[in-house]
């Protein structure tokens, strides 16, 4: 028996001492998510690579790459970021950095006063925040051959949208199945007030998308 697995039983029995629920909720964590602590680099790459991108948390630049692929460093936080990126040919397009839990960084079981202090502080700072580690930004041709290649181009884009969180979804919208409480899950209608965001984006810039005849006609 290691130390360590050692240490994690003799906790188990006394989980009402702060080290000890300290110790057992890190090594759970640390379990469930082996891989080490954000670092805070992001990597930016866009589809068609070398396009300039720039981070902003609302309209205040965070960080700049000037061609795709490039890596930034970014600082723990609470807010959502936007990744801004923009080449010829191409309208610009953006997508959106938010920020999640990082289960590798070492955090006080909030027991007792020193725990809930600490659990209050960690909030607060964004301690135990991270951002993706990397992000790929698909622009949108500004012109399209037909108006077939405009339909099939988005429709890849939202079914792309669409899978990135259909497991996610589909298993908060069991739980609520199976709960009696309207509130059964409240991650359920963050997850889908995000997916309508990133929808109704989509849509905006299929609006501005234009065809190549339609260009040859206004000429």
């Amino acid at each position: 028996m290691t130390a360590s697995l050692r240490a994690i039983l003799l906790c188990g029995a006394a989980l009402s001492l702060p080290g000890c629920a300290t110790a057992a909720l890190n090594a759970a964590l640390r379990a469930a998510n082996p891989g080490p602590a954000w670092n805070g680099d992001v990597v930016v790459a866009s589809e068609p690579p070398g396009a300039h991108c720039t981070i902003n948390r609302d309209e205040r630049v965070m960080a700049e790459v000037p061609a795709t692929p490039g890596t930034v460093q970014l600082s723990r936080s609470h807010s959502t970021l936007e990744v801004r990126c923009r080449t010829d040919g191409y309208l610009q397009t953006a997508e959106i950095l938010r920020p999640r839990d990082d289960p590798a960084v070492f955090r006080m079981a909030p027991n007792g006063i020193i725990g809930a202090t600490a659990t209050v502080f960690s909030l607060a700072s964004a301690r135990t925040m991270r951002y993706p580690g990397e992000v790929t930004v698909a622009l949108a041709p500004a012109v399209f051959p037909s108006e077939s290649a405009r339909e099939a181009w988005f429709a890849q884009r939202r079914q792309a949208i669409i899978a990135r969180r259909a497991t996610e979804i589909a298993l908060a919208e069991e739980r609520c199945r199976a709960s009696a409480e309207s509130t059964c899950d409240p991650g359920l209608m963050v997850m889908q007030r995000e997916q309508a965001d990133e929808l109704g984006r989509l849509d905006g810039l299929m609006a501005q998308a234009t065809v190549a005849a339609q260009v040859a006609a206004a000429d």
